[in-house]
This record gives C-alpha cells, structure tokens and sequence, in this order.
C-alpha cells in the first residue's frame, strides 16, 4: 500500500508540474459514480460502514473509542483528489483521498493522518443469522445465535478475556457490508459500548459446514491487539436418533481452584492447572455413544479397564440438555450442559460451566467411590461431602468437549 500511496504522489506531483509550466486547461474528475456501494474502515479504537447513493447522500454506521453511532444521514463530495463529508449531526470532514475504484479509498487529514476504506460486494446481514460456535488455540469458546431482529444471545462464552462467564447473555448487533457491530448497553452509562469485528464468510469452508472470520481489536491496558476468530455454523435443533459419537478433543477456559492432585476414573486432576489434554487420559480410548431413545442418553466408559454402559434419561428444551443422573443412581445429581451438531451431524459439542461440570465429573467418580467400598451407597453424609468436596476443588471453569460421529 505505501508503494501504490508514493505511485499517487509521484503522479500527483507531475500533474502539477504540467498545469503550472504548461498552462494547460485543469479537468475536474467527478467520482461520484465510482463511489456508489458501501465501504468499510475497520482499525484499532475506529470502525465506520459508510453506504454511498449515486445522488451524493450517505449513511454512516459506526462506532470510535466504544461509542456507536447508527444511520447517520449525510452527504459526500469528491472532486479530483478532494473528499468532504457533511453529516445531519454536524459533523463534517474532509482532506485529499486517493482511490482504487472497485477496491478502495483513503482520505488523509492536514496532518497526515488518514482512514482507509473497503468496497464491499457482499452484505453479510443475512448470512450472520443463525447459531455458530467457535474453538480457538488456548481454549477459548463461545456460542452466539444471531437472529433476524437484530439481537444476539450468548449461551456460552468461555474465554480468559471475559473473567465472568456469560450463559443466556442477550445484547445487540448490527450488520453492514462486511462490518459487525456488537453492541452492548451499559447501565452505567449514558451511550452503547460497542465491539465492531469485520467478517469474512464462507460457505461451505469446511467438510462440516460454514465458516464465518472475525477480527476485532480487543482493548489491551492503553491500546488495543489485535484477534482473529472463526465459528462454525451448527444447527439450531438436536438430531439424537440413532446418532453416536466418540470422543475427539476437550478444551478448557476460566479455569481456578485448589492446588492439589486428585485421582479419579485412572486419571489425575489438578484444577489449579488443569488443560483439555487431561481429559484425553480418561476419554481417549473411551467411546461416548449418543442416542436419543425415548429421551435417554447412552453413555459408555472405560474407566480403569472396565467398560461401563449408562443409560441416562434427558430434557432437552432447544440446545439446552439436562441429565437427569440421578434416575439411574438416586446418590448422582442432575446435570444442565449445552449440545450442538454441525450441518450434517458430523460433529457434536457439549459444553459445560462450573456447576454442570462439578456435576458432572463427580458424577461420574462416586460409581468407582462406591464399587470400591470408600463410600457406602446409602451413607448420605458421605455423599454430600464427596460433593462437597469437588465444589471446593473447582472454584470456576468452562469445559467444552467435541465429539466426531461413529457408527
């Protein structure tokens, strides 16, 4: 880009030499036409869509330092190598701007500073709409279900950058071009907090269905860093019949708890350090069969060797699932996680916050308490207190499991 930016001076600069010495007649050029469409500008602290009509008048959704602004009406006026803007709320601006028609245009203050604008073919806002999850290296998750009315809900967001987990959080959003402006509402506050990503969507982007890219500029002490993320499109409704799935990777975020080792079902746990990797000491050779008969699950262990068979019944409501344990063994608890497939049911992701997960991983320990005789079934002190104990273990954490389809 500094090359092409010297290329425009270089020209600029005999251009002028030629006017001056020549005295030759100087030729507005009108870009007006060339200006039609929307563009976006996206860098740290600064995010604007600018949607730009044949008679001259734009509409500017944007959002700087957090605070968003939406459909801004205005007007915009290009001659040769000038740009001005004038918009309904007073604000106005204006410099040279250089311009790759199709592609691009730059607009450059007095004193050098200057924004950098992309045409956008594609508008995004239909195709953001619909449920999407997301594995990132190190852990972090998130399920996000974007609707048509513009709101967002976040089922799960299992991140070390969000210190609380968000379960069932609605905020808003608001698509433009390739722009995504997710908009919080702080009370606190007399405006919108706003976090604009750009997107890049494709369909079909992997075996198991659409992927859509963001990156965003996350706020980092005085400035910002910059983040890349991609989801995976999944599928609102859950499709059990007749579906198994085996064990494939485990990821965990938000981790805390007590600094000390622990052993169950031939694993050994730390949750002051515990990563997904552990989990593959206990499940890597263990099939996790999943199906849907007559609202039960089946699970099937290996714990030390030994295969064990669950069935398990459920209530599913939506993506929402919860395990009722405790009708197979009365000393078990009930259990609330997250299930989502992908397009083709490839794939299943089960999520879980801190309270389903001490559940859950207790659940699946006090069997091997009570076949080896620590604990008696009908000793409810003990139980409570083996629970108890595991709550006391695990202080916060975010589990998510992926599982890859078998027959």
């Amino acid at each position: 880009m500094k090359k092409l930016l010297l290329m425009f001076a270089a020209v600029a600069a005999l251009f002028t030499a030629c006017t001056e010495e020549c005295n030759h007649e100087f030729i507005e050029v009108d870009y007006s036409k060339d200006l039609v469409g929307t563009w976006t500008c996206h860098t740290a602290g600064y995010a604007e869509a600018l949607v730009i009509s044949a008679d001259g008048s734009v509409v500017s959704t944007g959002v700087e330092n957090g605070e968003f602004w939406d459909g801004v009406k205005g007007n915009i006026k290009t001659i040769n190598n000038k740009m001005t803007l004038t918009f309904d709320d007073g604000d106005k601006y204006e410099g040279r701007f250089e311009m790759i028609c199709g592609e691009a245009f730059t607009i450059f203050d007095e004193d050098g500073s200057h924004l950098t604008y992309h045409y956008c073919e594609n508008d995004l806002a239909d195709e953001i709409v619909g449920m999407w999850v997301s594995h990132q290296e190190g852990g972090d998750a998130a399920i996000q279900t974007f609707t048509e009315d513009g709101k967002l809900l976040t089922t799960a967001s299992m991140s070390d950058l969000i210190p609380e987990n968000l379960v069932q959080q609605v905020s808003n959003y608001k698509v433009v071009g390739d722009l995504r402006f997710h908009i919080f509402i702080e009370e606190t506050l007399n405006h919108d907090r706003c976090l604009p990503a750009r997107l890049i969507y494709t369909p079909k982007g992997t075996s198991v269905g659409d992927i859509m890219s963001q990156t965003f500029y996350a706020p980092n002490g005085n400035g910002f860093v910059e983040m890349t993320s991609s989801s995976l499109r999944v599928k609102q409704t859950l499709n059990f019949t007749d579906k198994k799935y085996a064990y494939k990777s485990a990821y965990v975020t938000n981790a805390k708890g007590a600094d000390e080792d622990f052993s169950m079902m031939g694993g050994t746990f730390n949750m002051a350090n515990i990563e997904g990797a552990v989990f593959d000491e206990i499940f890597a050779d263990d099939l996790y069969s999943v199906e849907l008969n007559g609202n039960s699950i089946k699970h099937i262990f290996h714990p030390n060797g030994q295969e064990v068979e669950v069935v398990t019944p459920v209530i599913v409501d939506g993506n929402k699932v919860t395990l009722d344990m405790s009708a197979v063994n009365p000393a078990c608890r009930k259990v609330e996680m997250y299930m989502f497939q992908d397009a083709d049911d490839s794939q299943l992701h089960i999520y879980m916050h801190t309270k389903g997960f001490i559940n859950y991983f207790a659940n699946l320990g006090l069997p091997e308490e009570i076949a080896s005789g620590r604990i008696d079934q009908n000793d409810a002190v003990a139980i409570e207190k083996f629970y108890t104990d595991m709550e006391t273990r695990v202080e916060s954490i975010n589990v998510s499991f992926v599982f890859t389809a078998r027959k």
